[in-house]
């Protein structure tokens, strides 16, 4: 072997060592080259994981890293609860229908704004990298917004917040597949 040949190989196992050694560290540097499509299709809502980018991208870095794509999914989660919980104030403003279902209603005001206030713990907890807690939080956000379609399918009453309980709920599964990545 020429000097130079052993030298350059020298170089290669030291990094390849020093790689294995921080194994962690390499998987976290390697998340932030997947691509934004590559993170998309990791979700169970490709398309809405786009729409995320699309809408809130232009708050973060470019390109987006797992943890700002977890964050812009928090964001739309956050805005369109926001306008689900007005929706449900409003009607309970109006003083309109039977009292069940005012209290349904109620209810799901309540718990839109849990998961707002939870939304905000999970913050916290990604970025002082507790998966468990943040997993906790957004398993028990996606609770509420099928607890607010319980409480009319308890009356049974449509649901007026249906639709957006649902697109609420594919928004929060979508960054429970990213957290994962995200704290990685």
């Amino acid at each position: 072997m020429r000097p130079n040949q052993l030298s350059l190989s020298f170089v290669f196992f030291l990094l390849l060592l020093l790689l294995l050694s921080s194994s962690s560290t390499a998987f976290r540097h390697l998340t932030g080259l997947l691509s934004l499509a590559d993170l998309c299709r990791r979700t169970d809502f490709p398309d809405l994981c786009l729409d995320a980018a699309k809408a809130y991208g232009h708050a973060y870095p470019s390109p987006p890293d797992a943890t700002a794509l977890l964050s812009m999914h928090l964001d739309m989660a956050a805005d369109q609860t926001r306008k689900v919980k007005a929706e449900a104030e409003e009607l309970l403003s109006k003083g309109g229908g039977s009292p069940r279902e005012k209290g349904a209603i109620d209810v799901c005001n309540t718990l839109f704004g849990d998961a707002i206030d939870d939304m905000d713990t999970v913050r916290k907890a990604v970025k002082g990298r507790d998966a468990g807690t943040a997993n906790s939080f957004l398993s028990a956000i996606m609770t509420s917004y099928s607890t607010c379609d319980d409480a009319f399918s308890e009356i049974p009453l449509h649901n007026p917040f249906s639709m957006q309980d649902d697109s609420l709920s594919e928004i929060i599964s979508n960054a429970l597949a990213l957290l994962p990545i995200a704290i990685s």
